[in-house]
């Protein structure tokens, strides 16, 4: 079956949407479907058109579904969607978040207000929707006025990373690499343990917790924290345990990730959002599937929660009580949820809209 994927730019790999996006295509590739995409460097797994103006009507005549990853933004990915509607193909939409991320961008609740007017008109009119958490089910049903049947929870998943993980493409890296081995084991060799934070410095993470813990820490645990900068946003820390890297590669969060003991995943109240959090962290799948004592301030899912390295804190003292007990005892992950379980559900919903 070929399917035109009409994606976020996910490769090479860098962080969030393109971890997904990239797992995806893999997975769905590996169960025998043909993609094609109009954006991004060219992968191993999609056949890329160069134009995107003439690929993408390439895409609409060849394909079978296309499946779309929506936002809120007027751009050329988003406004696919009515094109496919109109030339009457299957479509499949994947809605990572609800609207009201966009009061991030400072827009106000009339727009946001407008925006859900618009995504009802295109979601009604899709075969599917794609969801990765309840709360944005919630978003979909109750502000988009969605058939609950139509919508389907396909929550993330994890990589579990080896030495091995992707690829070594030039001198530099090679050199960058061990560079960063040598500073890893130079943090080993000084702290019982390493806690590692990985995240972006906007008001969707939650940062305060770690210059208290830190303090008290401060002979005992490294605080790895690794930083996407986004523009208007910079994060400084100062304490002597606390390390910080800026705009790592994929290679190097793994890298990182491997080399830890503890995942941190600290949120904000998202008081912002009318769904509260909705639970579609990529960054937990991975700490819990490398078998880190992942702390985090969110209830998590009912996938998360069977995990026995999965560990809610709702204050410091938790988390400080956590890290403080005896790490050679500490459960190690007895459930694992992969990027093969999200391809084979998401062609679940791809053979169903497919023989409709």
């Amino acid at each position: 079956m070929k399917i035109g994927f009409i994606y976020y730019d996910f490769f090479p790999v860098k962080g969030g949407a393109s971890v997904h996006g990239y797992n995806l295509a893999k997975e769905l590739t590996n169960l025998g479907y043909t993609l094609s995409k109009i954006n991004g460097a060219e992968d191993p797994y999609t056949k890329k058109y160069k134009n995107r103006f003439f690929g993408f009507f390439k895409i609409l005549k060849e394909s079978d579904i296309i499946y779309l990853r929506m936002d809120y933004f007027l751009k050329l990915r988003n406004l696919s969607s009515i094109f496919s509607l109109i030339a009457g193909k299957k479509l499949i939409i994947e809605l990572n978040s609800p609207s009201d991320e966009l009061y991030l961008f400072g827009k106000s609740t009339r727009y946001v207000m407008w925006v859900d007017f618009l995504v009802r008109f295109v979601l009604n009119r899709a075969d599917a929707i794609i969801v990765v958490s309840e709360p944005i089910k919630k978003y979909c049903i109750e502000a988009l006025s969605l058939n609950p049947d139509k919508v389907h929870v396909i929550e993330n998943g994890g990589e579990i990373f080896h030495s091995n993980n992707g690829s070594v493409d030039s001198n530099h890296y090679s050199r960058r690499s061990k560079l960063l081995d040598k500073k890893i084991k130079d943090i080993k060799s000084k702290y019982d343990q390493i806690a590692i934070w990985a995240g972006s410095s906007n008001k969707m993470q939650d940062l305060n917790w770690l210059n208290e813990i830190s303090e008290i820490q401060k002979e005992k645990t490294a605080f790895v924290i690794i930083v996407k900068e986004e523009k208007g946003e910079e994060v400084d820390f100062r304490s002597k345990n606390q390390f910080l890297f800026k705009n790592l590669s994929r290679k190097e969060v793994s890298k990182f990730i491997m080399s830890s003991d503890v995942g941190l995943a600290f949120y904000d109240d998202y008081q912002w959002s009318r769904w509260g959090f909705y639970n579609s962290s990529l960054k937990i799948f991975e700490f819990l599937n490398n078998n880190l004592i992942t702390i985090t301030n969110i209830e998590g899912t009912e996938t998360q929660k069977k995990y026995p390295n999965y560990k809610v804190a709702k204050d410091s003292e938790t988390v400080l009580k956590i890290l403080n007990s005896d790490i050679d005892h500490r459960p190690k992950r007895s459930q694992i949820r992969t990027w093969e379980d999200v391809g084979r559900e998401v062609s679940e919903i791809i053979q169903q809209v497919y023989k409709r």
